[in-house]
Protein backbone atom coordinates (compact mmCIF):
# COMPACT_ATOMS: atom_id res chain seq x y z
CA UNK A 1 0.00 0.00 0.00
CA UNK A 2 1.47 3.29 -0.58
CA UNK A 3 2.58 5.95 1.68
CA UNK A 4 1.25 6.26 4.84
CA UNK A 5 -1.22 3.58 4.73
CA UNK A 6 1.62 0.69 5.29
CA UNK A 7 0.92 -1.06 8.27
CA UNK A 8 3.31 -0.83 11.32
CA UNK A 9 3.79 -4.47 11.35
CA UNK A 10 2.85 -7.49 9.59
CA UNK A 11 -0.21 -9.34 10.10
CA UNK A 12 -0.64 -12.83 11.21
CA UNK A 13 -3.83 -13.06 9.03
CA UNK A 14 -6.15 -12.30 5.90
CA UNK A 15 -8.65 -10.87 8.96
CA UNK A 16 -6.31 -8.66 10.30
CA UNK A 17 -4.76 -7.38 7.03
CA UNK A 18 -8.58 -6.23 5.97
CA UNK A 19 -9.74 -5.14 9.91
CA UNK A 20 -6.58 -3.05 9.66
CA UNK A 21 -7.27 -1.06 6.30
CA UNK A 22 -11.41 -1.22 7.26
CA UNK A 23 -10.30 0.52 10.16
CA UNK A 24 -8.61 3.14 7.89
CA UNK A 25 -11.38 3.57 5.31
CA UNK A 26 -13.99 4.01 8.38
CA UNK A 27 -12.21 7.35 9.18
CA UNK A 28 -13.08 9.25 5.77
CA UNK A 29 -16.15 6.38 4.51
CA UNK A 30 -19.71 5.53 5.95
CA UNK A 31 -19.69 2.44 7.56
CA UNK A 32 -22.41 1.10 5.12
CA UNK A 33 -19.80 1.75 2.16
CA UNK A 34 -16.74 0.16 4.32
CA UNK A 35 -19.02 -2.79 5.36
CA UNK A 36 -20.07 -3.79 1.75
CA UNK A 37 -16.40 -2.83 0.42
CA UNK A 38 -14.75 -5.34 2.00
CA UNK A 39 -17.47 -7.50 1.58
CA UNK A 40 -16.12 -8.90 -1.12
CA UNK A 41 -12.81 -10.44 -0.55
CA UNK A 42 -12.44 -13.56 1.54
CA UNK A 43 -10.96 -14.03 4.67
CA UNK A 44 -10.39 -17.88 4.38
CA UNK A 45 -7.19 -17.52 1.84
CA UNK A 46 -3.77 -17.65 1.94
CA UNK A 47 -0.76 -14.23 2.04
CA UNK A 48 2.02 -14.66 -0.22
CA UNK A 49 4.59 -12.65 -1.56
CA UNK A 50 3.54 -11.18 -4.35
CA UNK A 51 4.84 -8.23 -6.70
CA UNK A 52 2.08 -5.94 -6.21
CA UNK A 53 2.28 -4.43 -10.39
CA UNK A 54 2.59 -7.73 -11.87
CA UNK A 55 1.72 -6.28 -15.36
CA UNK A 56 2.70 -6.47 -18.83
CA UNK A 57 4.88 -3.45 -18.76
CA UNK A 58 6.83 -5.14 -15.78
CA UNK A 59 7.47 -8.68 -17.37
CA UNK A 60 10.43 -8.74 -19.85
CA UNK A 61 10.18 -11.31 -22.58
CA UNK A 62 12.56 -12.47 -25.52
CA UNK A 63 10.26 -14.59 -27.94
CA UNK A 64 8.05 -17.35 -25.62
CA UNK A 65 10.21 -16.69 -22.74
CA UNK A 66 9.98 -14.48 -19.84
CA UNK A 67 13.69 -13.81 -19.19
CA UNK A 68 13.04 -11.04 -16.08
CA UNK A 69 10.04 -9.39 -13.64
CA UNK A 70 11.07 -5.82 -13.18
CA UNK A 71 9.47 -2.66 -10.73
CA UNK A 72 9.33 -4.57 -7.69
CA UNK A 73 8.40 -1.13 -5.92
CA UNK A 74 4.84 -2.18 -4.51
CA UNK A 75 5.97 -6.14 -3.43
CA UNK A 76 5.10 -7.19 -0.52
CA UNK A 77 2.71 -9.89 1.90
CA UNK A 78 -0.86 -10.00 0.49
CA UNK A 79 -3.90 -12.04 0.10
CA UNK A 80 -3.74 -14.08 -2.93
CA UNK A 81 -6.33 -12.19 -4.13
CA UNK A 82 -4.73 -8.95 -4.22
CA UNK A 83 -2.12 -9.76 -7.11
CA UNK A 84 -5.14 -11.73 -8.94
CA UNK A 85 -7.09 -8.02 -8.69
CA UNK A 86 -4.03 -6.04 -9.55
CA UNK A 87 -3.38 -7.92 -13.25
CA UNK A 88 -6.93 -7.59 -14.24
CA UNK A 89 -6.37 -3.99 -14.01
CA UNK A 90 -8.96 -2.70 -16.66
CA UNK A 91 -7.18 0.49 -17.99
CA UNK A 92 -3.72 -1.41 -18.82
CA UNK A 93 -5.89 -4.69 -20.35
CA UNK A 94 -5.25 -5.68 -23.49
CA UNK A 95 -6.83 -8.48 -25.97
CA UNK A 96 -3.14 -10.75 -25.62
CA UNK A 97 -3.20 -9.91 -21.99
CA UNK A 98 -6.51 -10.99 -21.26
CA UNK A 99 -5.84 -14.19 -23.76
CA UNK A 100 -3.43 -15.07 -21.16
CA UNK A 101 -4.90 -14.38 -18.00
CA UNK A 102 -7.67 -16.22 -19.46
CA UNK A 103 -5.18 -19.44 -19.92
CA UNK A 104 -3.70 -19.13 -16.31
CA UNK A 105 -6.92 -18.03 -14.88
CA UNK A 106 -9.81 -20.25 -16.49
CA UNK A 107 -13.52 -19.95 -15.32
CA UNK A 108 -15.40 -16.54 -14.22
CA UNK A 109 -13.25 -13.54 -13.47
CA UNK A 110 -13.73 -12.60 -10.06
CA UNK A 111 -15.18 -9.06 -10.59
CA UNK A 112 -16.66 -7.92 -7.62
CA UNK A 113 -12.91 -8.38 -6.10
CA UNK A 114 -11.55 -7.01 -9.22
CA UNK A 115 -13.19 -3.86 -8.71
CA UNK A 116 -13.43 -3.58 -5.02
CA UNK A 117 -9.61 -3.29 -5.20
CA UNK A 118 -9.23 -0.81 -7.58
CA UNK A 119 -12.04 1.36 -5.58
CA UNK A 120 -9.89 0.94 -2.34
CA UNK A 121 -7.06 1.78 -4.39
CA UNK A 122 -8.95 5.14 -5.68
CA UNK A 123 -9.99 6.19 -2.00
CA UNK A 124 -6.38 5.73 -0.86
CA UNK A 125 -4.65 7.94 -3.85
CA UNK A 126 -8.02 10.62 -3.54
CA UNK A 127 -7.89 10.98 0.34
CA UNK A 128 -3.74 11.26 0.74
CA UNK A 129 -2.61 13.03 3.75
Amino acid sequence: MPYPWNPPQAFSSVKEYLDYYRSIFLDFCGEEYVNELFSYFPTDTKVYLTHGDLLPQNIMVEGSTITGIIDWETAGYYPEFWEYSRIHDAGLMTPAWARVLTRIFPGPRREKEIRAVYRILRLLRNNDV
